[in-house]
Parts: structure tokens; sequence; C-alpha cells
């Protein structure tokens, strides 16, 4: 007689809420689907930000015993914007590089998964689809797995064979800049497009030091806004970081290319002649006169 009436008193399980919740999610599934399928619609940015984040997602794979993981350090977001105005509504939801960082770390805690601690992303937007993109596709999603550079003796090639002492300056060779020739002093040298970065809410998070000016000129466009920074130590040894930048920063030296790992902490050290390009734009190290 108790078990009936406690049965009595437990809330029944409503099915026809559950399935209506389930139906809601279906057919926004297949909402995404269809948009992705046709060519002459173009997807509203949040369903795009909800679509990379879904392909992010489905690369996470099981390591036993409950464990799951990520097996890339590297994310290149491609996102198709034919126009000023699509470029504008998608920067506006999906912000810059941080910004998607931060999506694609809250979307992988949620799905239980470790986080490689060297985890990069970056978001480019295009005019035009690549060859290797699903057709109708607005956006394509690739992964890799880039290793850390262990530290080379001193004398080894890409290296200097010894620390640039001395006060050294920038001279801008391509792109359009602020100035013609940067002094590098202080402790940091931030280099990036515009004079002022700021966040989503206007508040200055950067002040750029080497500043190439953001206008619509192709080679400035491949320049970020939190591009590079050069680190001055006390002994005098300059060292060059590359800030996750989107079109990435090498240095030409001696007739061969260094490519900066994105976000290492290591840097690379400079030399003086060396041409160091940020994106497609590029500067020289010389002494400072």
């Amino acid at each position: 007689m108790v078990s009936s009436q406690h049965d009595k008193s437990r809330k029944p399980y409503n099915v026809r809420t559950t399935m209506g919740i389930l139906d809601k999610v279906t057919r926004l599934e297949k909402r995404l689907q269809q948009l992705a399928a046709r060519g002459d619609v173009t997807p509203q940015p949040v369903e795009v930000r909800r679509g990379l984040l879904d392909e992010v997602e489905e690369m996470v794979q099981p390591a036993g015993r409950s464990r799951r993981v990520f097996p890339y350090n590297r994310l290149t977001f491609h996102v198709l914007a034919a126009d000023a105005a699509q470029r504008a509504a998608l920067l506006a939801v999906l912000g810059g590089d941080a910004d998607m960082l931060a999506l694609v770390q809250e979307r992988l805690r949620d799905a239980d998964c470790v986080i490689p601690r060297d985890l990069g992303v970056r978001l480019r937007l295009v005019k035009k689809a690549g060859a290797d993109w699903q057709a109708g596709k607005a956006w394509h999603v690739s992964g890799e797995r880039v290793e850390a550079v262990s530290p080379a003796p001193a004398g080894t090639r890409g290296e200097a064979q010894s620390p640039e002492h001395g006060p050294l300056q920038l001279a801008v060779l391509k792109g359009t800049a602020t100035k013609k020739v940067f002094a590098v002093g202080g402790e940091r040298v931030y280099v990036g497009r515009q004079a002022e970065v700021l966040d989503k809410d206007r508040r200055v998070v950067r002040r750029n030091h080497v500043v190439f000016a953001d206008t619509d000129d192709p080679v400035n466009q491949t320049v970020s806004r939190a591009h590079a920074h050069i680190r001055i130590s006390p002994s005098g040894e300059y060292r060059l970081f590359d800030d996750r930048s989107s079109y990435g920063t090498r240095i030409f030296r001696d007739g061969e290319t260094i490519v900066l790992p994105p976000g290492s902490p290591r840097g690379t050290r400079l030399k003086v002649g060396d041409e160091i390009y940020f994106g497609q734009a590029r500067v020289r190290v010389d002494r400072a006169k």
C-alpha cells in the first residue's frame, strides 16, 4: 500500500516534452545540413560558428579508460566571406583567433576532452572556397600536429652564432606603416596592424610599437592586429615571437627561411641583416644609426 502511494506521488515522465526537444534538435541539424548543401544560401554567422565547433568536436578521439583526446595542436578555420558586409558580420560573431581559441577550449571541455597545452587557432576569412572544401559549404576546418622546436646549440643553422648587442631598428621594405624606420628599444616591442588593439568591449588590450596601417592594401591585410613581438633580454639579446598571427611570421637569413612556431614561448634570436616577414609585409633588421 505504501509503495502504491509512493508511485502515485512521483511525477510522471513527460515523454511528449522530451520528444519535442529532440525534434527541435533534429530540425536544427537538418537546417544546418541544408544550408551547407545549398550554394545559393549564405548561412548566418551563428550557424557558421556552430558548424565550426561541431567539426572540432568530431575530431576528438577516444584514448581508452574513458579518456578523450584532441589529436591536433593547430587548427585553421577558413570561412567564406564574399564581401565586406559578410566579413564584418562574421568578425562581429566569431571575433579573432583568441576568441575562437576560447570557444574551442570551451567545447572540448564540454566534451570531456583533454586540451593540448599548446593549442593554437587561426581564423581566416577568404573570398573563395578552396578546392578541398566540401561542395557548397561556407567553411573548412583543418588540423595539424606541430612538434615543439627543441633548443639548438649555439652556432647551428637558423640561429645567430652570438647575440646581437646594441640598439637595433626595423626598416620597412614592403607594406604601409606609420614610419619607414622603427627603433627597437625597451623590454618588448609589439608589432601589428593598428596602433591599439581593442577587445569586443572596445577596451585597449595592446598597444603596438611597430604599426602597419589598417587599410585595404592586400599586403597590410596579412598583418594581424596582434601579430608578433620582440623581447630584449638584460644581456641585450633580441628574440622574435609570433603571437598566433593569421598569416605567420618568417625570417629570411643567409638564403634560408626560418618559420616561427606560432605561440612558441622560446622565440627566435634575431641577427642584423635578417629580413622578417609579418604575413607578406617585410622589414629588415639594422643597427640603429
